[in-house]
């Protein structure tokens, strides 16, 4: 069993989620853009459309880390649905952005149908990249370098995509923009493609019973129900993703009507996405030193920090305060949240250790609800904060619609990033680690030593 990964499987595990956030950012970002303006669906329709696929979305992840746990093959249960998903996933995100092509009176049903299964296929995948960090390794610092490379290069696919999409579309669609998405689209579903045949072309699942059958759902249920540090992650990452989307939808108000230069937003996103890397790259070091729990607070408080400074920003308007602003918050957020997908293959562990039962498929897969959970109910939130406080766009704003932007962007996310320093408190696994890892090492070289046993 190997503990310590080579460079290697670590870039091809990062390569996963590049590939994977080079379309879905793109779909996260334009997907109601195009709807609306190239498509020519009501903004109505559109809203009742994404309400529908959200749920739907939310029982796509728990089946495919079911199937994940029923998996058994040569090349072992996560590794391939690298394979399985790729060309799947590449495929419906070209579909997506192919609506405009077909008459009027079908768009609509076939928004429905391209949106549905580009979620299925997103889950699916995604399901494999959550589920595999669990098995790269057995040692906690050596999860967070692998995972430090997934934040890393899925976040320069993210920027990459934000940055490309609309030059691509300029370019290949001339004065189609139909065209134009249809074809950006594709080039994106190639290179994903390609990443996602790397990742599973080298990394390697390394961590796995020597006798592992395929786990039941009752006892997939077993590891998960009765898994307390589980549901503080879980419980975490919904609240943590309600501040997360409701500051992220509302950066272009805040630069818009606080700040008075809308331009900025889209550097402001930039700066965001370089200071979440940057945080990223700093978790492997760290957690060599200190709790992974202590830093997850310490980095939460830094996010505070910067709420703080965006505070400010909003009192002097100061364009140059407000990004520094951006970037401490981003930098300590993206820390914190990094760390919490090695702190879910821990209770993935705690699973195995505890119950007997190691489900990750379903335990990572369900944690990954969180955000979808998190990220629903923020739209929500946003929209409803914005009219209570009579918010009015394309106008200048009342003192009363300012507040709103401001609760939106600055006060609700701090609020939303204390609170998780409380919830994450309740993360008791630090202190269990390394007893846990060593009884696992003996378990797994025993069932080794039987199996060769039985062989002779």
């Amino acid at each position: 069993m190997e503990n310590t990964l080579k460079l290697s499987n670590k870039i091809a595990y990062g390569f996963s989620d590049f590939g994977n956030n080079l379309v879905f950012v793109a779909a996260t970002n334009y997907l109601m853009f195009y709807y609306t303006d190239v498509a020519g669906l009501s903004l109505a329709a559109t809203g009742i459309l994404f309400l529908v696929i959200r749920i739907f979305d939310a029982f796509a992840g728990p089946i495919f880390g079911i199937l994940v746990d029923r998996t058994q093959t040569k090349f072992g249960k996560v590794r391939p649905w690298f394979l399985w998903m790729s060309i799947p996933y590449a495929v419906s995100a070209v579909l997506l952005f192919s609506i405009g092509f077909f008459p009027v009176n079908l768009r609509l049903l076939l928004a429905y149908v391209t949106y549905a299964i580009f979620t299925i296929c997103y889950a699916g995948l995604g399901t494999a990249i959550n589920a595999i960090l669990p098995s790269l390794s057995a040692d906690s610092n050596e999860r967070a370098s692998a995972n430090m490379f997934r934040n890393v290069l899925g976040q320069t696919g993210g920027l990459i995509s934000g940055l490309a999409i609309l030059p691509l579309v300029s370019i290949f669609g001339g004065t189609s923009n139909s065209k134009g998405f249809a074809i950006g689209m594709g080039i994106f579903a190639v290179i994903l493609v390609f990443s996602e045949l790397f990742t599973f072309t080298k990394v390697r699942e390394n961590v796995t019973p020597a006798q592992e059958k395929p786990v039941p759902l009752h006892e997939s249920i077993k590891a998960l129900l009765p898994n307390t540090p589980w549901w503080v992650i879980i419980i975490t990452n919904i609240i943590i993703f309600i501040g997360v989307v409701v500051k992220n939808s509302s950066m272009v108000y805040f630069f818009k009507y606080v700040l008075n230069n809308e331009g900025m937003s889209a550097i402001a996103n930039s700066v965001s996405s370089i200071a979440m890397i940057l945080g990223a790259i700093m978790i492997p070091f760290v957690i060599k030193k200190y709790p992974m729990r202590s830093v997850v607070v310490v980095n939460l408080g830094v996010a505070v920090l910067g709420q703080g400074i965006l505070w400010l920003s909003a009192g002097n308007l100061g364009i140059t305060t407000a990004m520094l602003g951006v970037f401490v918050s981003a930098f300590g957020l993206g820390a914190a949240q990094s760390l919490m997908f090695v702190m879910t293959a821990e209770t993935v562990d705690y699973g195995e250790w505890k119950f007997g039962v190691r489900a990750q498929g379903l335990l990572t897969s369900v944690s990954a609800i969180g955000a979808s959970i998190g990220a629903g109910l923020a739209g929500v939130i946003n929209s409803e904060i914005l009219a209570a406080f009579h918010f009015v766009p394309n106008i200048q704003q009342s003192a009363s619609g300012i507040l709103g932007i401001n609760i939106c962007f600055i006060y609700g996310p701090a609020l939303i990033d204390a609170i998780c320093a409380v919830t994450i408190m309740f993360y008791t696994l630090d202190k269990l680690s390394q007893k846990m890892h060593t009884d696992l090492l003996k378990k797994r070289q025993q069932e080794i030593n039987e199996g060769a046993g039985i062989n002779d």
